[in-house]
C-alpha cells in the first residue's frame, strides 16, 4: 500500500514539474503511472520548455507583459523595457 501510495505522489509531482515547463502534466502524470516516476522524470527533465506557452501563462497571471516595440517580456512594473529601452504605457 505504501510503495502504491509513493508512486502516485511521484507521478503527481512529474506531473507538476512537466506542467512548469508547459508541458502536459496529466500527460506526464499518465506516463510516470504507467511506466515508472523515474523514467517520466527524466523524459520531462530532457524535453526542453515550450517557451510560449510559459510566455502565455506569465501574461495571463500578470506578473510579466509584452513590449510592443522588440516583443520581449518584461515585468509588469516595468516603465522602460530592458531589452531595447523603449518606455512602456
Amino acid at each position: 500500500m505504501f510503495m502504491f501510495l509513493g508512486w502516485l505522489i511521484l507521478a503527481i509531482l512529474v506531473g507538476v514539474y512537466a506542467n512548469t515547463k508547459g508541458r502536459s502534466g496529466l500527460g506526464f502524470f499518465l506516463l510516470a503511472v504507467v511506466f515508472s516516476p523515474l523514467i517520466g522524470f527524466i523524459i520531462a527533465l530532457v524535453m526542453s520548455p515550450v517557451k510560449g506557452v510559459i510566455e502565455a501563462n506569465a501574461i495571463q497571471s500578470g506578473d510579466m507583459k509584452k513590449c510592443p516595440d522588440c516583443a520581449e517580456l518584461v515585468k509588469a512594473e516595468a516603465k522602460i523595457c530592458k531589452h531595447c529601452r523603449a518606455e512602456l504605457a
